[in-house]
C-alpha cells in the first residue's frame, strides 16, 4: 500500500485570509450544529488509462454529514467550523476497456471490484464580514483526508492510502428573510494548484422553527469535483445530487 500526498508547495496559499482582523465577530457566543444526508451521484473517470465512473459501475449513494461550529463576540479571533463528510463507493463490474490503479492495469474483460473512501473532516475558520439579515463567512479550510482507493480482480489487485491534508478558500453567504425563519444561501470551498481543482459548493433554502429551542430544516443541492493527477493517482469524479438536514442552534 503506498501513501499519496498531492499537496506540498501551496499549504500557505490561502492562509492570508485569517489576517482580515477588521472583519465582524459574533455579537453573542453561539453554537450552530446540523447532520443529515447527500443523495450522491457519481460521474467522470478515474485511473491512468482512464475509465468512466459509468463503466466501473458506480451507482447513486447516500452520504452522511455532520458539523458543529461555534461563534464568538471576541474580536480578532477567528470562529471556528468542523464539519465530518462521508464519501463512499464500493461496485462490482465487467470493464470494456482496460485501466490502472497504481502500478496495477487491469485488462478490458476483467470482473473488477473497486472500492473507494475519499471520507474527510473539514476544520474551517472565519470572520464574519457582515452579520445581521444578510450575513457574510471569509475564511480558510483545512481538509483532512483518511481514506483509500482500491481495486482487485481474481488476478490483480492494488490500494492505495489517501491521507493528507489541503487547504481552501471559503465563503459563505446567507440571507435571511426577516421575521419568516426562512433563508438561502451558499457555501463553497475551493483551490487550485498545478492542474489539480478540488472545489465543493452547496446550495440552500433553511427554515427555523419558532420555538423554545432554536430547531430547523435545511434542503439544498451539493456539488463536489476532484479533479487530481499526480503520483499513483489521476482521477476526475464529479460528486453531486441533493442533501436534506436538521439544524440546531443555541
Amino acid at each position: 500500500m503506498r501513501q499519496i500526498s498531492f499537496v506540498k508547495k501551496f499549504a500557505l496559499t490561502a492562509l492570508t485570509l485569517t489576517s482580515c482582523h477588521q472583519a465582524a465577530a459574533d455579537t453573542v457566543f453561539g453554537i450552530y450544529a446540523g447532520a443529515g444526508s447527500w443523495q450522491s451521484e457519481y460521474s467522470g473517470e478515474a485511473g491512468d488509462p482512464a475509465i468512466t465512473a459509468n463503466d466501473l459501475g458506480m451507482k447513486d449513494n447516500n452520504n452522511a454529514f455532520y458539523y458543529v461550529a461555534i461563534e464568538h463576540p471576541v474580536p480578532f479571533l477567528p470562529n471556528i467550523k468542523v464539519q465530518q463528510n462521508d464519501i463512499t463507493s464500493d461496485q462490482t463490474s465487467t470493464i470494456e476497456k482496460s485501466f490502472s490503479i497504481g502500478d496495477i492495469t487491469f485488462p478490458a474483460g476483467s470482473n473488477v471490484k473497486t472500492d473507494f473512501d475519499l471520507s474527510y473532516t473539514d476544520a474551517t475558520l472565519y470572520y464574519e464580514a457582515l452579520d445581521n439579515w444578510l450575513n457574510l463567512d471569509l475564511g480558510v479550510t483545512l481538509r483532512k483526508y483518511s481514506g483509500y482507493l482500491k481495486a482487485e480482480s481474481l488476478q490483480f489487485s492494488d490500494e492505495i492510502d489517501v491521507d493528507v491534508a489541503v487547504p481552501l478558500i471559503y465563503g459563505k453567504f446567507q440571507f435571511d428573510l426577516p421575521l419568516t425563519g426562512f433563508s438561502v444561501g451558499f457555501e463553497g470551498n475551493y483551490i487550485s494548484y498545478d492542474g489539480n481543482n478540488l472545489t465543493d459548493y452547496s446550495a440552500k433554502i433553511g427554515y427555523m422553527f419558532d420555538s423554545a429551542l432554536d430547531l430547523g430544516l435545511e434542503v439544498g443541492y451539493r456539488a463536489m469535483k476532484v479533479d487530481i493527477n499526480e503520483d499513483d493517482v489521476a482521477t476526475n469524479l464529479d460528486i453531486k445530487g441533493p442533501y436534506a438536514a436538521a439544524v440546531f442552534h443555541f
